[in-house]
């Protein structure tokens, strides 16, 4: 049967629309990778810590990580955990910063406790960041804008005061293009998703991003027992630590669409589905 004009034209329409809405969609879907506490080192073992199993297991997540469609991965700190001398420091640095290097995707740094073992300076010049605090967006991700913090600016789990303006400068520069955000530091900032270990002075952190109005996620490490929290609007996620997975392993793949967090762990990390809130 043929279709009149005025019905073919109605089919092509509803047609472009159900596809332009289709690829809406997929672009409003976007993945991340993120790995947390490696603490690579070429020493024996210590407690739960297994500092060179460390290594295979990195290689072990960077070949799952290359095989999936990701828009960046993430390094949430402690690269290494520091050796007897600084020479052999800069070696366990060179090793691991070898296998992470392979990483397919984009690769960003948030810095740890352990990492400054290797020097401030030389740490920036082999991760390429003027400084350890800086924000990012990504084509993958519209209307995202990620936010990397120094946890030991003005000292161990401290953020200093021009980095706390510039955070709030951040935040608002975000709030006003109708920006979502992403936080990622070291330290976890509440006890409830981090038990052990978090940032010595988390309040004024808290603060800024609990007004911030669009911020809508926390991912931190440290502590290697990893947790979990949902507070004023905000997800509060802490990455296991791969140091302390020396069999399954422990990294995780958030999968952000506009209404879901979906984290999907590996080993010792666990999966859960967060939602996002709306304003």
């Amino acid at each position: 049967m043929n279709k009149s004009p005025l019905l073919l034209c109605l089919f092509l329409v509803s047609g472009c629309v159900a596809t332009k809405t289709a690829r809406s969609q997929r672009q409003e879907t976007f993945s991340f990778g993120v790995i947390s506490d490696i603490q690579y080192a070429d020493k024996d073992t210590r407690g739960a810590r297994h500092y060179r199993e460390s290594l295979s297991r990195l290689k072990e997540g960077v070949e799952d990580l290359n095989r999936r469609q990701l828009a960046f991965t993430i390094q949430l700190g402690d690269l290494i955990d520091g050796n007897k001398t600084r020479e052999r420091t800069q070696l366990d640095l060179d090793e691991v910063l070898e296998v992470h290097n392979s990483l397919a995707m984009p690769k960003y740094h948030a810095i740890g406790n352990h990492c400054l073992t290797a020097g401030k300076k030389g740490l920036q010049e082999r991760l390429g960041l003027s400084r350890f605090y800086y924000d990012f967006t990504v084509p993958a991700a519209q209307g995202w804008r990620f936010v990397v913090l120094d946890g030991n600016d003005a000292g161990y789990g401290v953020l200093g005061a021009n980095q706390l303006e510039w955070l709030r400068s951040k935040l608002g520069e975000a709030r006003t293009s109708k920006e979502k955000v992403i936080v990622f530091c070291h330290f976890a900032l509440l006890k409830s998703a981090a038990q052990h270990h978090r940032m010595k002075t988390p309040e004024p952190v808290l603060a800024l991003i609990n007004g911030s109005d669009c911020v809508v996620a926390y991912f931190a490490g440290h502590d290697h027992a990893g947790g979990y929290a949902f507070r004023d609007g905000i997800h509060h996620v802490t990455i296991k630590g791969m140091v302390e997975a020396p069999i399954r392993n422990a990294y995780a793949v958030i999968e952000v669409s506009p209404t879901t967090l979906r984290e999907t762990g590996f080993g010792k990390e666990p999966s859960r589905e967060m939602t996002i809130h709306a304003e």
